[in-house]
């Protein structure tokens, strides 16, 4: 599949031929075609992968991220016998005995699972997620298959890929593992209800009887897409309401709870008859600790006050790294961008054009950010997209304001400030209390010899590539030696045998001549063309 797209460049043994390769590839014009291309072609779990990379704004061009976006996980539907065995085997009793009626057509069909709808025997309405029978046993293959592949890119290219592959494949496999356990999924929609309990948000009720790690069953919301939301048949009033619930609701799980939705497109969000906002499908969800919630609302207020020094701050208390040598250089353009933005208009500011700007400026200082961060960035983003399709007057900057102030108002509470004063004390207790123990395995290890130092040689692949083509062209030379030798003595010394005309030369002793003048020229060509003797 890689050949086809041309990918092969990656096992080539050559370094420097790899390398030339590789950079023409990356900076070609339809790398995120063909990347795209390639993906949707290794099958759903390479797709999903896709899917996941769509949202790196941090390492991946805007180019390359359109065309990932592009991606779309949608395959042909099992049959319905199938799906009613999975139900039966999961809830222990056949399909009729559990639901009054079982709609044969599915409501949408993923690479996991797809989505029936069914009605109960009590008349409640419910949306019933059915995983795939092969579902667990395709994922598991893929995910084999994409480590090898991210170690051999590691391998070959390293650090000169700006992008650590096997973390990344590492974080997907944990994204594609929750997704596969719906009884991780039904525990995100109770924990988005219990945070969204008394607001205008509704979180769709899961029946836990009638739900296990392979069958989902939730109650069925009636309502529109908000893809499909008409707002100019709305009042003013009315389409103001709508756009700030969406937008309020990304914030309010981003600065209150530190859990939020990873997923918020149109196609999960519904405006329900009654006015409320509905959320579906909570397999994919961010976790921020209560001291990320924290770093991101210092970095909000720091923006409003147009603190760089501020702003880095609050960036590196959310994990970003970046290295020492650049960071003056890094608050000054910061301080640039953040005035950039001061003095724009209501209309004029853009939350989705300032986060695109930020992720450049990240890329271009290579600054590494923690994989929630992009995830973040991504809800944020999709929220104000979405606002400004309903009400393109609408500055979701201004609605965040009030979640940060007041998180960071709360932080600097007499009882908050007692409280971290207790944990820090405890930690550094912890620490004194590990310290002699941690010293004492060190100094026993080098008592008795057992204490052993791993170096890793980030180039010994190139290495041995490099020794291996020095290999073939001292084994080509060499063969090409034996021809000239061989030939010479038999034209020296036959007596006898078919002779070449003209030249009064053994025709034997004539092809050995030929075919090292060829290799010899071969060899020669090659030596010249890697521009090194």
């Amino acid at each position: 599949m890689l050949l086809r797209h041309g990918f092969g460049f990656v096992f080539d043994v050559r370094r420097d031929r790899r390398e030339k390769r590789g950079l023409e590839e990356l900076l070609a014009p339809n790398f995120g075609v063909r990347l795209r291309r390639a993906l949707d072609d290794l099958g759903p779990t390479f797709v999903k992968f896709g899917q996941l990379l769509s949202t790196r704004q941090d390492i991946l061009p805007e180019g390359v991220l359109f065309e990932l976006q592009k991606l779309q996980d949608t395959v042909a539907p099992v049959p319905l016998a199938v799906a009613e065995r999975v139900i039966e085997r999961e809830l222990g009793a056949p399909v009729g005995e559990i639901f009054a009626s079982f709609e044969e057509v599915p409501l949408g069909s993923a690479s996991i699972g797809q989505v029936y709808r069914a009605c109960l025997k009590g008349g409640e309405e419910v949306a019933v997620k059915v995983q795939r029978p092969d579902a667990r046993g395709r994922v598991e293959a893929d995910l084999t298959l994409m480590r090898d592949l991210a170690a051999l890119l590691d391998a070959r290219f390293g650090e000169r890929l700006f992008i650590d592959v096997p973390e990344l494949v590492a974080e997907f496999e944990g994204v594609i593992r929750r997704e596969l356990d719906y009884e991780a999924e039904a525990q995100n929609a109770r924990r988005f209800g219990h945070n969204f309990a008394g607001t205008e948000v509704k979180i769709p009720r899961v029946y836990r009887e009638l739900s296990t790690g392979r069958v989902l069953t939730m109650e069925f919301v009636e309502g529109t897409r908000f893809h499909e939301v008409r707002p100019l048949l709305m009042a003013p009033g009315e389409r103001r309401r709508v756009a700030a619930m969406g937008a309020e609701a990304i914030f309010k799980m981003a600065f209150d709870d530190g859990f939020f939705h990873g997923d918020p497109h149109p196609g999960n969000l519904i405006l329900t008859p009654e006015g409320e906002l509905a959320l579906l499908d909570f397999g994919m969800v961010g976790f921020m600790s209560r001291g990320d919630v924290e770093a991101l609302s210092r970095l909000f207020i720091a923006t409003i006050r147009r603190d760089a020094d501020a702003a880095l701050r609050g960036l590196e208390g959310l994990g970003v790294r970046y290295a020492t040598e650049v960071r003056g250089d890094l608050v000054q353009e910061l301080r640039e961008f953040l005035h950039k933005y001061s003095g724009l208009t209501v209309g004029e500011f853009s939350l989705g054009q300032a986060l695109s700007e930020l992720i450049s400026l990240a890329r271009r200082y290579r600054v590494s950010m923690p994989p929630v961060f992009p995830l973040l960035t991504k809800s944020l983003v999709t929220a104000e997209a979405l606002a400004r399709s309903i009400d393109p007057t609408i500055n979701v900057y201004e609605l965040a304001q009030p979640y940060a102030r007041r998180l960071l108002l709360e932080r600097y509470e007499p009882d908050a400030l007692l409280e971290r004063t207790g944990e820090r004390a405890v930690e550094y207790a912890r620490y004194l209390e590990d310290y002699p123990e941690q010293i004492r395995q060190v100094l026993a290890g080098l008592e008795d010899g057992t204490l052993e130092v791993r170096l890793r040689h980030g180039g010994i692949d190139e290495l041995v590539g490099e020794v291996d083509v020095l290999a073939n062209r001292l084994v080509f030379a060499l063969v090409t030696g034996a021809l000239l030798v061989g030939s010479s003595i038999i034209g020296a010394f036959a007596a006898s045998g078919p002779q070449v005309p003209l030249l009064g030369v053994p025709v034997v002793a004539f092809i050995g001549f030929t075919l090292a003048a060829l290799l010899a020229v071969l060899l020669l060509v090659v030596i010249f063309r890697s521009n090194r003797l």
